[in-house]
């Protein structure tokens, strides 16, 4: 597998790999995850890569980058391995690689959100995340 920066011809299969990777936890259609993905493109194209395999996307990390309390962070906003290719430690290499380029990059802090009950979260404690006293919290507006 090889990690390399995204392009827009990248969005259809990555648009294919979120609608399914987050079905059941989010209600993203084509048309949501598409407007997502763009605006993060848009935001910081040089953030965002795809996971290919045999010149096949298999996943993706589009992350964006803010400032706060220990400094410059890297937010890895959406990832998501399709599900053919979980399991293979595709997961892992990505998290590798985003750490590497973190650190490349004068980044102190990598940061990400992960749902408690999916079993990525554990991949993520394995891999050192730790569990902060902040919450996202959300109100619906209707």
């Amino acid at each position: 597998m090889q990690i390399r920066k995204a392009t827009r011809k990248d969005l259809p299969p990555c648009i294919k790999i979120m609608i399914e990777a987050f079905a059941g936890q989010e209600n993203w259609t084509e048309k949501t995850a598409r407007a997502r993905l763009e605006e993060k493109m848009r935001e910081a194209p040089h953030l965002c890569f795809c996971l290919e395999l045999n010149k096949k996307v298999v996943g993706f990390m589009f992350c964006e980058q803010f400032d706060y309390a220990k400094g410059k962070y890297l937010w890895v906003a959406e990832f998501a391995i399709d599900s053919k290719h979980q399991g293979k430690g595709f997961g892992k290499q990505a998290l590798r690689f985003i750490e590497d380029f973190a650190r490349k990059n004068n980044f102190n802090v990598l940061y990400l959100a992960a749902n408690i009950k999916e079993k990525a979260f554990k991949i993520y404690e394995k891999y050192g995340f730790k569990k902060t006293n902040w919450f996202f919290m959300e109100k619906e507006l209707k």
